[in-house]
């Protein structure tokens, strides 16, 4: 039977017979597909996104291939500590990928690469996940270099699978914070540099260097709003423009800091042959500023889908985070979903399934009825167009894991339905492990 299917559909195929325990009726070696004839090629046409089974690592966590890059001396390398980093990188992961594509894995998600801050003085933990860049356009030197992700890449692409690279718009590092009482006439006023990262108190990364309230030429320069941290998630103005858990929010109104970050994140694409990006945070961020970051016809700094194009990708995925999870037939949330997808126009082409996931894991986990689950196939069925470009998940890396909460047969019930729906069945790194840690390592030197 899996002959007469595409690679892709027999992998998902694969995958769903690890589930439900019948690897035994597959052949032999089915459950490890042999690479394609290595092409080298960092730049390959867009698949049809709704044939991959995604699996998503947090690089750090996952395989240390280069021990070399792994302590670079700031005290930032402890891998007893889950708060630092553990030794993870790029390498690790190329040298594992025939392990990932024997799970029936197309595409490889991957946490930011980008240069970030490595120690936070206030939260007392480092940006060993990547998501508090410190300069968008650099490789973070514990992961490795671009050329590391090149030969990713290229590794990769000559085994039919693609890369998708996480990224992030809304913010960067915590750099600033703001004291009380916040002036939003004087920001300036209640404005403190948070201790320094190696020397720094800022970006390296112009413009968005300028990140001092208290000189007016940063101000002027309007790279940031300045503003305090989000109080009330449920008012719109605080979503968009205060801090999120206190990161320094960038002022996507601004066109130089849109500019910039379609010529960082076009980098990727064109010099290290990314196929799709994960968009973080993408609640936070104003709806026209996608629209710009995926269409701007700027011919030097064009949106990501002019940016792919010109690779000779012309289905590029990015598929944004919106943290939202509705209770039992409600569809609040999910209709904000569906207004990054579709709003005024066209926005992002895809968005995680987070109301899907609070679904299964109320019935799967946490035994709720099972008509809760089948009005929430039955409500994304009618709410989303393009529900088939909406990756699903049964856990991540800002949640518990599934079995944190349930046991390997109510597992094996998620992933089976999550194989089977309309989207794109995406798999956490471990959770075939049987991981109840959520940024748990792969290698035993990790944490």
């Amino acid at each position: 039977m899996l002959l007469l299917m595409s690679p892709a559909r027999a992998a998902q195929c694969r995958v769903l017979a690890w589930l439900v325990g019948l690897a035994t009726l597959l052949p032999a070696g089915a459950a490890a597909a042999p690479a394609r004839a290595p092409g080298a090629r960092l730049h390959l046409a867009s698949p049809d996104w709704r044939d991959q089974v995604i699996y998503f690592v947090m690089t750090d966590r996952f395989d240390d291939g280069n021990p070399r890059n792994n302590n670079q001396g700031q005290g930032e390398f402890d891998p007893k500590r889950p708060s630092h980093f553990s030794g993870g990188d790029l390498a690790g992961l190329t040298r594992r990928l025939r392990y990932i594509q024997g799970l029936g894995a197309t595409a490889l998600w991957i946490t930011p690469p980008v240069a970030n801050r490595w120690w936070d003085a206030t939260r007392q933990t480092t940006g060993y996940h990547g998501y508090w860049a410190e300069h968008f356009m650099q490789v973070d030197a514990h992961l490795g270099t671009l050329a590391s992700l090149q030969r990713l890449s290229r590794a990769l692409h000559g085994r039919g699978m693609y890369l998708v690279q996480d990224i992030v718009l809304n913010h960067v590092g915590d750099y600033f914070h703001h004291t009380q009482p916040w002036q939003a006439t004087q920001p300036g006023l209640s404005f403190k540099l948070n201790a320094p990262d190696r020397g720094r108190s800022a970006p390296t990364q112009w413009p968005f260097s300028l990140n001092d309230a208290r000189l007016p030429r940063h101000r002027q320069a309007g790279i940031y709003h300045f503003t305090p941290d989000v109080a009330d998630y449920t008012q719109r103005e605080q979503e968009l423009n205060f801090q999120m858990s206190g990161l320094d929010d960038l002022n996507s109104e601004h066109a130089l800091v849109r500019r910039t970050l379609r010529q960082s994140f076009g980098h990727w694409i064109k010099n290290a042959g990314v196929d799709a990006f994960r968009l973080d945070t993408a609640f936070f961020m104003p709806t026209d500023a996608l629209a710009d970051f995926m269409f701007a016809a700027d011919p030097r700094a064009p949106g990501m889908v002019r940016a792919a194009r010109n690779t000779g990708r012309k289905n590029f995925l990015v598929f944004g985070e919106g943290f939202g999870i509705d209770k039992p037939f409600d569809d609040l949330q999910a209709r904000k979903i569906e207004s990054y997808m579709h709003g005024a126009g066209p926005v992002l082409p895809g968005m995680l399934n987070f109301p899907l996931y609070g679904s299964l894991n109320e019935v799967f986990a946490r035994g709720a009825p099972s008509a809760v689950l089948g009005q929430r196939i039955q409500s994304m069925m009618a709410l989303h167009p393009r529900i088939h470009w909406m990756p699903s998940f049964v856990d991540n890396h800002d949640v518990d894991r599934f079995l944190r909460g349930a046991g390997e047969p109510a597992l094996k019930q998620a992933l089976l339905l999550l194989m089977t729906l309309p989207g794109i069945p995406t798999l956490y790194y471990g959770t075939e492990q049987g991981f109840t840690e959520q940024r748990g390592s792969m290698f035993a030197a990790g944490w």
